[in-house]
């Protein structure tokens, strides 16, 4: 890349920064830092729902999966599956989750069922949401190196600190400010790219849409009832929605720019808002693979992944300018998850497991400190495992395998609490744990990750419910 790239996307970075250190001025307590006071606007949180979702995985994993062998639209399946779920978030958990004033979700499964239930979610999201994080870290970090003279190491260090940066002064607000421009960056990125393909494609669209048509490119539904298909309509959708209601109702990196909203319609504009969004975006990543594979048929010389694909023909086919927007696109979706796992890590380990403890003897900015604490903390994690996670084939899925895990147990547990009448505290940890357990068995019996959330989610409940049958029956013997 040459000087005038490296130049854009440091004005990037530094516009990121300053916009961390003017949210710094007001973060006097808990609440100002994880929660932005309760003040964000609902089209405001909208786009850093979006923006948090839409990782690197996203913006190079969506173009790799519709153009490799067997690529086509059908993951949308899945985005399908994530506006009914956002429906049902709406109506259901986000009132319970702001009637009370609680900073994060995993509060509401202690008032209801107790304290070390809390304790238990959010160890639970501690491994998902780091473990998760930091394969996007990853995802960032490949691009730049592909595109710049920065090796992979370099790469990771360098992303994980301007994420820490304007995360760690600006808290919440900073994160949620920043998404917004960084949403904008990446549409802009993507529209670019996808107008670069058009020019650069003999024959334009129609001649697009033929030969993906030739290759089976554009097939959406998988008429696929047995559900046995990786992307069959029923694993599709069912995947889709399980992982929105895990993702949206029992993960705090998500739920944290909701609970920052002025009102609940605020909130549930904002949730089922993002669901269609991401339905379009996915489209539009999904069909920009579909252009790439028009335009190279085949992986170029040198190339060993898919995934290096949308990368490759920023760096050789767009002009340097445009080259550079692409590339901050990139980055835009890799720094906003990044820097939202690190708000979201610090507030569960704060407001969870330290203000509990030591609230009583400390001042509010007592615990601001120590919540930038646990920011910094969290960097030097997620860019480890970033550096572990050099290793995986194939990003997209490796990004939503590994959250799947845990979800389905974290869900278990907000619909125990929400829909059902169970009170036994003991009887809702046994089955998250026997949920994980679950999942695992089918992780290595090799069954597609769409069935594992709603598999462990199913397994936790049922567990809980027969452990707290025995309570019941013991008790009364």
């Amino acid at each position: 890349m040459e000087t005038t790239g490296y130049v854009i996307l440091g004005l990037y970075f530094a516009v990121l920064i300053l916009i961390g250190l003017f949210c710094s001025r007001k973060q006097d307590s808990l609440s100002d830092y994880f929660l932005a006071g309760r003040s964000i606007p609902a089209w405001a949180a909208l786009a850093a729902v979006v923006a948090t979702e839409t990782s690197a995985i996203t913006f190079i994993g969506a173009p790799a999966m519709s153009f490799g062998a067997g690529g086509d639209l059908s993951f949308l399946q899945v985005a399908l599956g994530y506006i009914i779920a956002r429906v049902i978030l709406s109506l259901y958990f986000l009132p319970r989750f702001l009637e009370g004033e609680i900073v994060t979700i995993y509060e509401f499964l202690g008032k209801r069922f107790g304290s070390l239930c809390q304790r238990c979610g959010g160890i639970f999201f501690f491994v998902t949401r780091a473990l998760a994080a930091g394969v996007r870290h990853y995802a960032a970090a490949l691009v730049i190196s592909a595109i710049t003279d920065f090796d992979l190491v370099t790469a990771i260090i360098l992303t994980g600190i301007v994420s820490f940066l304007y995360s760690f002064l600006g808290g919440i607000s900073a994160v949620i400010w920043t998404e917004v421009l960084q949403l904008i960056v990446m549409i802009i990125g993507g529209v670019l790219a996808f107008a670069a393909l058009l020019h650069l494609i003999p024959g334009g669209l129609s001649h697009i849409l033929d030969v993906a048509g030739q290759h089976n490119k554009l097939t959406m539904f998988h008429w696929d009832w047995s559900g046995t298909g990786a992307y069959s309509l029923i694993a599709g959708l069912l995947g889709g929605i399980f992982l929105s209601l895990a993702s949206h109702g029992a993960d705090q990196d998500l739920v944290q720019r909701l609970l920052s909203c002025r009102s609940l319609r605020g909130a549930q504009m904002a949730m089922i808002g993002s669901g269609i969004f991401v339905f379009f975006q996915f489209a539009f990543f999904l069909f920009i693979g579909v252009m790439l594979f028009v335009f190279y048929g085949s992986l170029p010389p040198g190339l060993e992944k898919t995934d290096k694909i949308f990368p490759y023909f920023i760096s050789h086919n767009m002009s340097t300018t445009a080259a550079a927007i692409a590339i901050a696109a990139i980055l835009s979706a890799a720094l906003s998850s990044t820097a939202s796992a690190l708000n979201s890590l610090s507030s569960t380990a704060v407001n969870d497991f330290v203000a509990p403890r030591m609230k009583q003897s400390m001042s509010n900015k007592q615990m601001v400190l120590i919540s930038r604490g646990f920011t910094l903390f969290w960097t030097v994690v997620l860019v480890g495992i970033a550096l572990i996670a050099r290793h995986s084939e194939y990003i997209l899925e490796t990004g939503l395998t590994i959250p799947s895990f845990t979800f389905g147990s974290l869900l278990a547990a907000f619909l125990l609490g929400i829909f059902t009448r169970l009170r036994s505290e003991k009887a809702v940890i046994i089955g998250m744990v026997e949920g994980v357990q679950v999942v695992i068995i089918l992780w290595l019996l090799k069954i597609h990750w769409t069935w594992f959330i709603s598999a462990g989610a199913l397994s936790a409940m049922l567990t809980a419910y027969a452990v707290e049958w025995l309570e019941q029956k013991k008790s009364c013997g």
